[in-house]
């Protein structure tokens, strides 16, 4: 009779504990509640890609950089990639990319840095800087830096890139 009796508790106890945890919710799906409901909009543009370095034992020019992606909301767009290096005597560096374009009340993106030259060739030309987000007044992005050029010689590093015009109010 004894062992009828703690038979029956402790199955109504283990039934008792099963149905409580059904009716808890776990970690995992009030983590995936929260998810679910969060701003996932990302504030700032991609980056653009490299451009790809030149090819050729003489006078390579580097590939151009890649357009930094335009922005979300309030977001700065994305940085220009940089230009790609110039390979060989007399190469030029690849021009920086352009900044991308600010999203609402966002800034433009700064514009890539030009490639590097090997051997005496010219650096590549900084990127221009990206547009700010139209009818805010929010300033352009700075144009990139002008590539290095290395051994010297009569050529020099490539020009600074334009500044991102400011978007009219």
């Amino acid at each position: 009779m004894r062992i009828m009796r703690s038979t029956t508790l402790a199955r109504t106890f283990l039934t008792a504990i099963a149905v409580a945890g059904l009716a808890t919710p776990t970690v995992a799906s009030a983590t995936a509640g929260a998810d679910a409901g969060s701003s996932r909009t990302s504030l700032l543009g991609l980056p653009g890609v490299g451009g790809v370095n030149g090819v050729g034992t003489n006078s390579g020019i580097g590939g151009l950089g890649g357009t930094g992606g335009a922005a979300g909301a309030n977001g700065n767009g994305g940085i220009g990639g940089d230009g790609g290096n110039g390979d060989g005597s007399g190469s030029t560096g690849g021009a920086g990319g352009t900044g991308g374009a600010g999203g609402a009340n966002g800034n433009g993106g700064s514009g890539g840095a030009g490639g590097t030259a090997s051997q005496g060739g010219t650096g590549g030309k900084g990127g221009v800087g990206g547009v700010g987000d139209a009818g805010t007044g929010i300033t352009g992005g700075k144009g990139g830096k002008g590539g290095a050029s290395t051994a010297g010689g009569i050529h020099k590093g490539g020009a600074g890139g334009a500044g991102g015009a400011a978007s009219p109010v």
